[in-house]
């Protein structure tokens, strides 16, 4: 039972704000203990520039003189985040600066990759952490067991199709970020062709190739109602972005949120056929 939960056990409620707070203060606890870890010039002027603050001089801070001695390693880019966190979500962007903006050699970067990871899960903050080669990102959750299994696992499958997964990528980046325009549910609906292009091994368009993919899955003996999901669901796409090209390109979250589940499904469903199949050849 970790502390939060046995707070509840005892009645204390922990609300949204309490355990962003505590998240904060886990973080500072982690950096502060990185004394020893070290953090290059290149990668700390990468970091002030990404969240823009000024460079701190070593001879010259004001922290430097607050605390008596220069700060060193993850200490040091604390200093930049400890004054970022009026916002939760700015300060979780700084977080992922951090991350994305390390250079060096000597620091092991799935170090600093566990200790926002633990302090996420620990404090049953509403965001996940994903990675991608570019870096990482921080999205919002939703349910749990449809995220791992529609966002996470068919995000890493999709690493054997390289133009769908950064074209997915691109689009839990743009809902991660909280922009919930047409590009959103347009870039899902380019993954999903890109995917179905990569693994049909042709140029077809998604309209096009909704009949394919529909083939396939019969011909590995997928049943003609569970197979037929495609045609509605590719309408779906087209009658959305249809829509919401009319009203400012402002989509509702809950309706990305269904679309993106249902890229993730299609997608896990193809690739489940796929693997079961070439088991049973074996």
């Amino acid at each position: 039972m970790d502390f939060i939960d046995y707070r509840k056990a005892l009645g204390l409620s922990f609300d949204d704000k309490s355990k962003q707070d505590l998240f904060i203060k886990r973080i500072g606890v982690f950096m502060e203990s990185g004394e020893g870890t070290p953090f290059d010039e290149q990668s700390e002027m990468s970091l002030a520039y990404m969240i823009g603050e000024r460079y701190l001089l070593a001879d010259t801070s004001p922290f430097n003189m607050a605390i008596g001695e220069d700060p060193i390693g993850l200490q040091r880019a604390w200093l930049y985040l400890s004054k970022r966190t009026e916002k939760f979500e700015d300060f979780l962007s700084c977080v992922v600066a951090l991350y994305n903006t390390y250079h060096g050699k000597k620091l092991d970067k799935e170090t600093i990759f566990g200790g926002i990871k633990r302090a996420l899960d620990d404090c049953h903050i509403r965001f996940r952490i994903l990675k991608d080669s570019d870096g990482i990102f921080i999205f919002p959750e939703g349910a749990k067991e449809l995220d791992d299994a529609l966002v996470s696992e068919p995000l890493e499958w999709l690493k054997s199709y390289p133009i769908a997964h950064k074209t997915f990528v691109t689009a839990l980046q743009q809902y991660s970020d909280g922009i919930f325009i047409r590009d959103v549910a347009d870039n899902l609906r380019k993954a999903l062709e890109a995917f179905l292009q990569e693994f049909l091994c042709n140029q077809k368009n998604l309209e096009s190739n909704k009949n394919e993919i529909c083939k396939y899955l019969g011909e590995q003996g997928v049943d003609a109602g569970i197979s037929g999901l495609y045609q509605p669901l590719i309408n779906t796409y087209k009658n959305i972005n249809d829509r919401i090209a009319k009203h400012n390109d402002a989509v509702d979250k809950k309706l990305l949120e269904f679309i993106l589940y249902q890229t993730g499904l299609l997608i896990r469903m193809v690739i489940s056929i796929k693997t079961e199949s070439e088991e049973d050849a074996d």
